[in-house]
């Protein structure tokens, strides 16, 4: 097939869009978009949902805090800016016993460096309900009518104790999380594995409608969504084709777009695409590049005479 270029170097196709002089650029066409929005949609909601949650655990200020007065004891959790409050009378105290706790594990709950909340068990004390800083040092109580004894961890348990006794107040706020290189690390960590999230819709929504295909003296140029990247296809072949099986290496393979490192044909391969069923696939010594222009036939042509290249 055969196009008659303008003089100005600009051509028309199917698929036309403003080129360069001597540059010639081709859309790949759009398969299974509604699939791959769908399927992108319900992981954006997902991850974004779980980022959300994690940032929160880890950069949130969290509360924990016990007071004891009047007749009834207060405790409160999770964050500062909306706390869980939970109150008992002094009355359904049956027992407070002050322990020091063995090395425990989390069922179900938050456990971070110095807050631990929720349900947890303890080879001395089996399960528990535990608001606590994690550590050794914790008042064990048995409340009238619950099927898990309380496990706190205020500072002064000898005042504490005798607060739940009758003999005074008590009143403490512990600050968890604010403080320790180990508890900064762990923030930060946690921070960098969720960023990548970030960037799951702009892999479903934005990369497919960005990539492009231009053809200059020599080289092919692929518009991704973070840059361009060129090949020169000096030396090279060119010819349409259809993979038999292909498989990803690394990079991104979702319904409607493919980039990365392919296994095509049993073959390492450079894959910019929509559809890994059909293409157009350039080859040389040094490069083996699978493309899929909306017109195969044009993009072949302009490679024939701006890339100097030979068509199969």
């Amino acid at each position: 097939m055969r196009i008659k270029f303008p003089r100005l170097g600009c051509a028309s196709y199917n698929n036309p869009v403003n080129t360069t002089d001597q540059a010639f650029t081709f859309r790949p066409p759009q398969r299974r978009k509604w699939l791959r929005l769908a399927l992108g949609f319900f992981l954006s909601l997902l991850a974004l949902g779980g980022a959300t949650v994690g940032l929160a655990l880890m950069w949130l200020p969290h509360s924990l805090s016990y007071e004891v007065k009047g007749s009834s004891l207060v405790v409160e959790t999770g964050f500062t800016i909306r706390p869980n409050r939970r109150e008992v009378s002094l009355k359904e105290i049956e027992s407070a016993t002050a322990v020091q706790l063995k090395p425990g594990r989390r069922v179900g709950g938050t456990g971070m460096p110095g807050y631990c909340t929720g349900h947890f068990k303890f080879p001395d004390l089996g399960s528990v309900r535990l608001a606590s800083d994690c550590g050794p040092h914790a008042v064990v109580l048995h409340i009238r009518g619950w099927d898990r004894p309380w496990v706190l961890s205020p500072k002064d348990r000898e005042a504490f104790l005798a607060a739940l006794s009758g003999e005074g107040l008590y009143s403490e706020t512990l600050t968890p999380g604010t403080g320790g290189i180990g508890w900064k690390a762990l923030k930060i960590v946690t921070a960098v594995v969720l960023i990548p999230i970030l960037f799951i819709p702009v892999i479903f929504f934005i990369s497919p409608n960005r990539l492009r295909y231009r053809v200059g003296p020599g080289h092919v140029e692929i518009d991704l969504t973070l840059g361009t990247k060129r090949f020169s296809v000096g030396n090279c072949i060119a010819r349409v084709y259809e993979p038999e099986s292909s498989s990803k290496i690394i990079g991104s393979s979702l319904p409607g777009y493919h980039s990365g490192r392919f296994s095509i044909d049993g073959m390492r391969t450079r894959v910019y695409s929509t559809d890994l069923g059909n293409g157009v696939l350039i080859e040389g010594p040094d490069l083996r590049l699978f493309l899929n222009p909306e017109d195969p036939h044009a993009f072949l042509e302009a490679l024939r005479v701006l890339g100097s290249i030979e068509i199969e």
